[in-house]
């Protein structure tokens, strides 16, 4: 279903927290940076009160649904207050908010309560917002708004118009306080314009689908991430105020090159696929350029600088190279090698620029050490090789990212959501750089962000989304050499695999052939064709959804050799229609073929014949002698042309039915044929004498002997006559 889930509006209430908490802990509050994070912030408060609302409504058990949240909000208390310290004071945390909203909402719907007890609770819980609250109010009215207001787009401006009455009221708050001084707290007017940014969560709840979405780390995460998170940042606050901006520079880097490590061994340890070869490459060439790095800032001298930036820009070359690798096999496209092969060379020259820039001058015109700062750096001047390089990045990331773009045009499902992390893994190497540009890290270079964020992206196109090359690598092996076909085509209709079965069945079919170049394929694939009879062979073709971590990634068609199981079933059919002992049909599938030719207004002959003294020749010479007679005589009827049945009824009686022949001489002709075949096959025999045939054929002239019965008597009474006139005759009626 399209839209937002639950768990999708939680995340982003989540990280929109975290960003608003690491501004009021390490961001300049009046900063641009430290203003637009705390407008990112607001989007936590409405979209829980939203859920808080919505909590309420379809609770099993609202006793047990105040109780989790009375708990949580004292478990939140003391990380609150590690973290925030003098900030807030007295005042509690957001999930206290919420509690107060929730205990409202419990007190106006309970049926017990009169309404002055509801307007007594209700003020109480009002107050105590007001005076201990972290958001005063403003919690409880939003949750009101968005448990008793009908309709979105009505909520939607019912909160709008809390959100600006309260921002004016705050305005005029601040500005009377700045004459009347009955407040401590002496903020300007403008200082809480960023409360506005309330408003933004009204865009991604306007998308809410109503559904649950897949849970992340529980039902209580979101509990259980809140007094965390605040634990964590403020440890790292301590640091911050316990530790130098350079062992903190250093540390982050460190815990980049550990989760770069850390993300190496999981796509090692992943399913094997064709992917993961390029995953690997990425991966590592993102941990040589970290740790190339961390030597680089942690070197007291030139030479160890230059050392390092040498496995810097190795490392940085390498990514390039898997950078198109990973593009070719996510996005399932040809990369042509001499591609690579420039990549390579490309990376060489570049290295070698490197080696020689203090000879030459090309790549920097000058790299001397700058001590001023916290920590010794670089001072390097660019040349002409570092703008070539520059340019020489900037080429393949953007030809990846074209790449990237066209594909995601063409995808859906976890092929986009794998594309989508390729893409920003592309963009994530060149954030350090704006980031730098902006100031606020007083110009010292931060790649930890750039790698670290490419290299958890790769990892979860690879592991999480469950690159599909793993299926058809998993099957190579152990399908290769099987009796069945087995071909993989993703979900642009391009074939990744296909085992040597299926090669000789259909010949001229490669991996990475599109299947529509192939009209049988097309036309399997589209399900237009079921079995396919090739070479005296007969296939079924049975086609079946590929998933791998609940998504969709692509179809495999099998094809099984049934031959030997047609050729059963057909044994199987004889044995239900046929007459074990004269190879012609049964009495009753005669009967039905008979009556579905006469119901489509068919019309013929229908020829009854008696062996006469049959019963003679078995008590003289055995059964086996007529069961050979009865053989003969069946092969007789079954050579007969080809628009006509024949049947054993019983002993020695047999019917033959010819389609389409009524005229006399014909008809007589073919029985002429009949008898003159039986006294062939029986000539020499010791029963000569005994054996010969009588025929009673019955004409279809008029459409009233269009029935079997009438037909069936008609020939009785025929056969009566034959056989009392001679042997080896007929009589037509």
């Amino acid at each position: 279903m399209a839209g937002l889930d639950r768990t999708k509006l939680k995340i982003i209430a989540i990280i929109a927290m975290v960003c608003d908490h690491i501004a009021w802990g390490f961001v300049e509050f009046m900063s641009p940076l430290g203003q637009v994070m705390h407008i990112i912030g607001r989007f936590t408060l409405p979209i829980m009160c939203y859920f808080v609302a919505e909590g309420f409504r379809h609770t099993a058990s609202k006793k047990r649904y105040i109780m989790r949240m009375a708990f949580f909000s004292v478990v939140s208390m003391l990380p609150f207050y590690l973290f925030f310290g003098e900030l807030y004071e007295y005042r509690q945390n957001i999930i206290f908010d919420l509690l107060l909203g929730l205990l409202l909402l419990a007190v106006l719907e309970e049926r017990n309560f009169r309404l002055w007890k509801k307007i007594v609770i209700s003020s109480a819980l009002f107050l105590i917002s007001a005076v201990i609250g972290g958001w005063v109010i403003m919690p409880m009215l939003y949750i009101l708004v968005f448990y008793y207001v009908k309709g979105f787009k009505k909520q939607a401006i019912w909160f709008c118009g809390l959100t600006v009455f309260l921002q004016i009221f705050l305005i005029v708050g601040m500005l009377l306080n700045q004459q009347l001084h009955f407040s401590h707290y002496q903020w300007p007017w403008y200082d809480k314009l960023y409360l506005l940014g309330f408003m933004l969560p009204l865009i991604p709840l306007k998308y809410y689908n109503g559904q649950k979405g897949k849970e992340i780390g529980g039902r209580y995460f979101f509990y259980f991430f809140y007094p965390a998170h605040f634990l964590t940042l403020a440890i790292l606050k301590k640091l911050a105020t316990c530790c130098s901006i350079y062992e903190i520079y250093v540390g982050l880097h460190v815990i980049s090159l550990l989760v770069c490590l850390a993300i190496l061994f999981l796509v090692l340890a992943a399913k094997p696929s064709r992917g993961q070869s390029a995953t690997v490459l990425l991966v590592s060439s993102g941990c040589i350029y970290t740790f190339g790095f961390l030597v680089e800032i942690t070197s007291g001298n030139v030479g160890g600088f230059y050392a390092a930036t040498l496995l810097e820009y190795f490392g940085e070359c390498l990514l390039m190279v898997a950078f198109t690798m990973f593009v070719a096999e996510m996005c399932h496209r040809e990369i042509p090698l001499f591609v690579y092969a420039l990549e390579v060379l490309s990376g060489i020259l570049i290295l070698w620029l490197l080696f020689t820039t203090r000879e030459n001058g090309i790549f920097y015109t000058s790299i001397t050490s700058n001590e001023q700062g916290p920590f010794p750096r670089l001072s390097l001047e660019y040349g002409i090789g570092f703008l070539l390089f520059v340019l020489y990045l900037a080429v393949i990331c953007i030809c990846c990212m074209v790449i990237c773009i066209i594909s995601i045009r063409k995808s859906t499902g976890v092929e986009r959501k794998r594309i989508l992390c390729m893409l920003f893994a592309v963009i994530c190497p060149w954030l350090p750089n704006a980031i730098r540009a902006t100031g606020i890290t007083g110009g010292y270079e931060v790649p930890c962000l750039g790698i670290m964020g490419a290299v958890i992206l790769v990892g979860m196109a690879l592991i999480k989304y469950g690159y599909f090359d793993s299926i058809a690598l998993a099957g190579e092996n152990a399908l290769q050499h099987g009796q069945e076909g087995i071909m993989v085509v993703n979900n642009h209709g391009v074939i990744t695999y296909l085992n040597q079965r299926m090669s000789q069945v259909f010949g001229n079919v490669t991996v990475k052939q599109k299947i529509e170049e192939n009209e049988t394929l097309k036309a399997i694939m589209e399900g237009k064709i079921n079995n396919l009879e090739l070479e005296d062979k007969i296939y079924e073709l049975r086609i079946e959804p590929l998933k791998e971590g609940g998504y969709l990634q692509g179809k495999m068609l099998w094809l099984l050799d049934v031959t030997k199981h047609h050729e059963m079933l057909h044994k199987i059919s004889d044995l239900a229609h046929k007459d074990s002992l004269s190879g012609l049909f049964n009495r009753n599938y005669f009967i039905s073929l008979l009556e579905e030719h006469l119901e489509t207004g068919g019309s013929g002959s229908l020829y009854m014949m008696d062996l006469h003294h049959f019963r003679q020749v078995n008590d003289r010479f055995g059964h086996q002698v007529g069961d050979k007679i009865i053989q003969r005589f069946g092969e007789i009827l079954r050579n007969r042309k080809e628009d006509s049945f024949s049947c054993r009824m019983g002993g020695d009686e047999f019917c033959l039915f010819y389609k389409d022949v009524i005229e006399l001489k014909e008809v007589e002709y073919l029985a002429a044929s009949i008898v003159q075949e039986l006294k062939e096959a029986v000539t020499g025999e010791k029963y000569e004498e005994l054996i010969s045939v009588s025929l009673g054929i019955a004409r279809i002239l008029e459409p009233s002997e269009r029935k079997f019965e009438r037909l069936y008597s008609n020939a009785d009474k025929a056969l009566y006559v034959a056989k009392n006139r001679s042997n080896h005759n007929w009589y037509i009626l």
